[in-house]
């Protein structure tokens, strides 16, 4: 059957070579950025451009010990495949964020309730051109 072209769960998570598991929530955001001129009479910007991008990446986890045991700082490549709604060949999407940088961890829970941790990363591109972000259908 062809892929859905929907998501749900995520697999295979992991930042280096410890692999995530429990996990409820994951985010990526391209980290995009606009830039506005504007000068003599202008009322508007005359130009606006992306100047700079910051790709970050966030993950919650029920695991609490294995995200909290993160140092902030540490470097490593992180990816995680959000999978085909109906499990699909070709629909599953694997995201990698190369060079991220561990920003921080917080845990958190409320009484008679799970507890979870979250981690988010910030990455950087190491020529200064190429996306640290990149992802691939599989």
């Amino acid at each position: 059957m062809a892929a859905t072209k929907l998501q749900a769960n995520w697999t295979a998570v992991s930042f280096g070579s410890t692999p995530i598991s429990r996990v409820s929530q994951v985010s990526f955001t391209q980290g995009g950025s606009l830039a506005a001129y504007s000068a003599d009479g202008d009322h508007f910007p005359t130009v606006v451009v992306n100047l700079m991008n910051k790709p970050r990446a966030a993950v919650t986890s029920a695991d609490t010990a294995a995200l909290m045991a993160v140092a902030p700082g540490t470097t490593a490549s992180f990816s995680a495949t959000h999978k085909d709604a109906k499990g699909e060949t070709g629909g599953d999407i694997l995201y990698v964020l190369a060079n991220a940088v561990a920003e921080n961890a917080e845990t958190s829970g409320a009484h008679g309730q799970f507890g979870s941790a979250t981690l988010s990363l910030l990455a950087f591109s190491t020529d200064g051109t190429t996306n640290p972000l990149s992802f691939t259908r599989a």
